[in-house]
C-alpha cells in the first residue's frame, strides 16, 4: 500500500529523499511541486498529482506527511487521519503528529536506524547523527548480520530470555568494540567460555 506526502516544496522533498531509500509506493499530492519533486515524478520514483488536496487523497495510504506549508491545511489532513486511524506526521506541529518523521533515517543491510530531531536542539541531534554516522560506516550491516547468526545459536543452547539477553549484549559490547568484527565462530565461542 502506498504512502501519502501532501506538499511540494523543500521540506516535502527532505521527506521524500528519506523515504526512497526504503523503496516504498509514494503519493505525493501538490497544488505546485518544486522542480525536484517533478523530476522524481518523470524518472517514476513516485506519483505525482500537481492539484490541490482532497480529503479522498488519504484513502488506501499506510501512512501521511503533510507538509504543505499551511498550518490549517496540514492539521484539516491530520484530522482526517484521526479519523481514519491513519498514521500522520503534520511537519513542525507535534500536536497534530501520530508518529514523527526521523530528521535521518541510516539504513546499513538489514539495519536501520533513525535518528529523530530534538526540539529544542536541532543542532544537537544533527552532531549526533553525524557522529553516530561515522562511527557505524560500512559496519552496522555486518555487526547485524553476524549478530543475527549468533543470535539463532543463543536462541537454540542458552535456556532463558535472562541469559539470552546478558549473551547478546556482551555480543554486541564486543562487536563495538573490536577494530576488527569478531567472526560468528569467535563470538559463539565467547557465549560458551562464559556459560
Amino acid at each position: 500500500m502506498p504512502c501519502l506526502v501532501v506538499g511540494g516544496g523543500q521540506v516535502a522533498l527532505r521527506k521524500l529523499e528519506k523515504l526512497l531509500d526504503f523503496s516504498p509506493i509514494i503519493n505525493v499530492v501538490a497544488s505546485k511541486a518544486c522542480g525536484e519533486i517533478r523530476e522524481l515524478a518523470g524518472r517514476g520514483m513516485i506519483t505525482l498529482f500537481e492539484r490541490a488536496f482532497n480529503d479522498s487523497d488519504i484513502d488506501g495510504s499506510t501512512f501521511v506527511i503533510t507538509a504543505t506549508g499551511d498550518r490549517g491545511v496540514n492539521r484539516h489532513i491530520s484530522q482526517l487521519c484521526r479519523q481514519r486511524h491513519i498514521p500522520c506526521n503534520a511537519v513542525d506541529d507535534p500536536e497534530s503528529c501520530t508518529f514523527f518523521f526521523p530528521c535521518h533515517l541510516l539504513q546499513r543491510g538489514t539495519c536501520a536506524l533513525a535518528f529523530q530531531q530534538a526540539e529544542k536542539a536541532p543542532t544537537l541531534a544533527s552532531h549526533l547523527r553525524k557522529d553516530d554516522q561515522s562511527q557505524t560506516e560500512g559496519r552496522l550491516g555486518d555487526i547485524c548480520n553476524v549478530m543475527g547468526k549468533v543470535r539463532d545459536y543463543a536462541l537454540e543452547n542458552i535456556s532463558t530470555e535472562q541469559a539470552r539477553k546478558k549473551a547478546m549484549a556482551e555480543v554486541l559490547k564486543k562487536c563495538l568494540e573490536s577494530d576488527v568484527l569478531p567472526t560468528e565462530e569467535q563470538l559463539i565461542e565467547m557465549i560458551k567460555e562464559r556459560k
